[in-house]
C-alpha cells in the first residue's frame, strides 16, 4: 500500500484528506483549488493523487494527469512549516514512480521561473528544463519553466 520510511508514509489521496490537502494548497498557491475541485479530481479517472504523512498528519501532496503517456504533474506542495527536510524531493519521486507503474513513458510540469527551490527538487528527480512559458502565470504574468523526465528506454524527440 503506502510507502513508510522513518515514520514517513506516502499513499493515495483520499477524500478525508482533502481538508488538510486545501490548507497546504492555501499557503503554496494563488490559485486555491475549491473542496468541489477536489473532489472532481478525486473522481476523474485520469487523476492520481498522493499524500505524504508523517505520524498520521498529512504534510503535503502532488497529482498528475495521465494522458496517451504522459504525465501531466498538476501540483506538488509540501507544507509551509515542513519544507526544507527532502519531503518534496521524496513526495515527486513517489511521483514519478507512480506514474511509471501507470504505464507512463514521460512526466512533464511547469514551475515558476522564480521557484528555484522547486526546480532543484525536479533536477534532483531527474527532470530537465527545455523551455519556457512566457507570462504563463496569471497572477503576475511570470515565466514558466516547462520541465521533462523521460522514462528509460522510451523514445522521445
Amino acid at each position: 500500500m503506502g510507502k513508510t520510511t522513518a515514520g514517513i508514509n506516502i499513499r493515495a489521496l483520499t477524500a478525508a484528506d482533502l481538508a488538510a490537502v486545501g490548507k497546504i494548497d492555501e499557503q503554496s498557491f494563488f490559485d486555491v483549488w475549491s473542496q468541489s475541485m477536489w473532489l472532481d479530481e478525486l473522481n476523474n479517472s485520469l487523476t492520481t493523487y498522493l499524500v505524504l504523512e508523517e505520524n498520521d498528519k498529512v504534510l503535503g501532496y502532488a497529482g498528475f494527469w495521465l494522458v496517451a503517456g504522459e504525465a501531466q504533474v498538476t501540483r506538488v506542495a509540501i507544507e509551509q512549516g515542513e519544507r526544507e527536510r527532502g519531503l518534496g524531493t521524496r513526495l515527486t519521486a513517489a511521483l514519478i514512480n507512480k506514474a511509471w507503474e501507470l504505464g507512463a513513458v514521460a512526466v512533464t510540469l511547469e514551475v515558476r521561473e522564480s521557484n528555484t527551490a522547486a526546480q532543484k527538487v525536479y533536477l534532483t528527480c531527474g527532470f530537465d528544463s527545455e523551455g519556457i512559458r512566457p507570462n504563463y502565470y496569471e497572477d503576475n504574468h511570470e515565466n514558466a519553466v516547462i520541465m521533462w523526465l523521460y522514462k528509460e528506454g522510451s523514445p522521445h524527440v
